[in-house]
């Protein structure tokens, strides 16, 4: 079980980072840890600059102890949703990089059965959902050259707050000066918040979260891109950024047949929806 965070009221003014040791009785570096991670809020707001000004009457709410991601000593749960000669699809948990050192790609390649594979796309640390890696060099190729020319279909969800007013829409600001593009529709909504879904048509870096933090409708428990004010119990109870990848369609079968590859919502999802009285629904 998760311990909550402790608020804590300023007296003195100071700067954040050295009231979180004291408050904590922890090392700077400790302290520094807790801000890497955004998890710390001043008024109600993430902060993470580690000379931020404190006044006398400020609430700073401190997690016990930093975030542990991934959990040191336990392997990810490898729950596999499709696989044969030449791909193998993973629902990828939350907390784990796709690739690169110790990440999801680390450990499928300590069993037999995986040890080649590589992953062709990426998932963002906290997004889960569908995750495709290649069991041969010609496969990845390939695949690679679909997702470049737009023939993989990616579904997300998101629980967003606030949420849209319409029903549905597109969205087309460019990212780091390249074309992005970002199709939702409003699956359920009320006054705090809205379960989205979400089609890319590209597959630029934290589109869906930039694109969705631009319109003022920020994933929630995106400790990167929600950076306004968490006043209600329910977006600080949010454990991560709720973004999943629902499906993935792809010419993954014999002679590039296309293989459509779906994720159920995972557990936190689902109690998130429940959290804004949401209907628990894919």
């Amino acid at each position: 079980m998760k311990s909550s965070p402790t608020a804590f009221t300023v007296a003195t003014s100071g700067q954040l980072l050295p009231f979180i040791a004291q408050q904590r009785a922890c090392s700077l570096r400790k302290a520094k840890a807790l801000l890497d991670q955004r998890v710390v809020l001043v008024n109600g707001r993430r902060t993470w600059m580690a000379r931020h000004p404190l006044r006398p009457g400020d609430r700073v709410e401190i997690p016990p102890t930093a975030l542990t991601t991934p959990p040191p000593g336990r392997a990810p749960v490898l729950q596999v949703l499709f696989e044969n000669g030449n791909f193998v699809v993973f629902d990828k948990p939350a907390g784990w990089l796709s690739n690169g050192p110790n990440s999801l790609e680390t450990y499928w390649r300590r069993d037999p059965r995986w040890s080649s594979a590589r992953a062709v796309h990426r998932l963002d640390r906290d997004t889960t959902g569908t995750l495709c890696a290649a069991l041969q060099p010609d496969a990845y190729d390939h695949l690679v050259d679909s997702f470049r020319c737009g023939h993989v279909l990616k579904v997300y969800h998101a629980i967003v707050a606030p949420g849209p007013i319409e029903r549905q829409g597109t969205i087309g600001r460019p990212i780091e000066g390249k074309t992005a593009i970002t199709h939702w529709t409003v699956r359920a909504r009320n006054r705090t918040a809205a379960h989205l879904r979400l089609k890319i048509d590209t597959g630029r870096t934290h589109q869906i979260r930039k694109h969705l933090s631009g319109q003022g409708w920020p994933v929630a428990g995106d400790r990167q891109y929600q950076t306004g004010p968490l006043h209600s119990a329910s977006l600080r109870a949010v454990p991560r950024q709720m973004l999943h990848a629902a499906v993935l369609q792809a010419p993954l079968g014999p002679g590039g047949r296309m293989v459509r590859v779906a994720a159920p919502l995972p557990a936190d999802f689902r109690q998130t929806l429940r959290q804004f009285s949401l209907p628990d629904t894919d």
